[in-house]
């Protein structure tokens, strides 16, 4: 083995000193802090929402699936209104077991007439209203009522539709909203 001279051992132990890292450095632990602060602001945002979320429900109903008998048909299901509210890009169609409502509500009509068109751009939720009120009027003990929309109409004109329906001041007309499929 060949003698080192003091220069080559310098040379070796300055190369081969051990790196003593300081506490930064140190593998093995994890500083948890910041995820601990994401996680509680998520935890916080999703609690705020919940508590939001449930004071804008709008109470309604999908209609009740009944098995049809024959031809026969009871008393009660021929007196039935059956009204339902249509809400299309032209206006507002209103039927019931009659046939369907013409303008102003007094008569009904065959064929692409509209109960209450839109006005201009927007949807005449004040005369839907007044329409309903005067079928409830002939019908007081009726609460039921259909609402279809065909599938390009906004959320809100739905909403809008079922305010209208519900009541007229501070007069309840039809308090059971039923949601059912679109039309196109």
């Amino acid at each position: 083995m060949p003698e080192f001279t003091t220069a080559q051992r310098q040379y070796i132990r300055k190369r081969t000193k051990i790196h003593e890292p300081d506490p930064s450095e140190v593998a093995g632990e994890l500083n948890i802090i910041p995820f601990l602060d994401v996680v509680m602001n998520i935890i916080m945002f999703l609690l705020a929402t919940s508590l939001t979320i449930t004071f804008f429900q709008i109470q309604s109903d999908l209609p009740e699936y009944k098995r049809g008998v024959g031809g026969r048909a009871s008393a009660e299901q021929e007196q039935k209104l059956n009204l339902s509210v249509t809400i299309t890009d032209q206006g507002v169609i209103v039927t019931g077991s009659g046939g369907k409502l013409a303008q102003g509500c007094q008569t009904t009509t065959g064929g692409a007439v509209m109960t209450v068109p839109k006005k201009g751009r927007d949807y005449d939720w004040a005369g839907l209203t007044e329409c309903v009120f005067q079928v409830k009027q002939q019908f007081p003990d009726e609460v039921e009522v259909i609402v279809t929309a065909d599938p390009l109409i906004e959320y809100q004109d739905v909403v809008f539709a079922m305010d209208a329906l519900r009541n007229k001041g501070e007069q309840e007309l039809f308090t059971d909203v039923l949601i059912s499929a679109g039309v196109r």
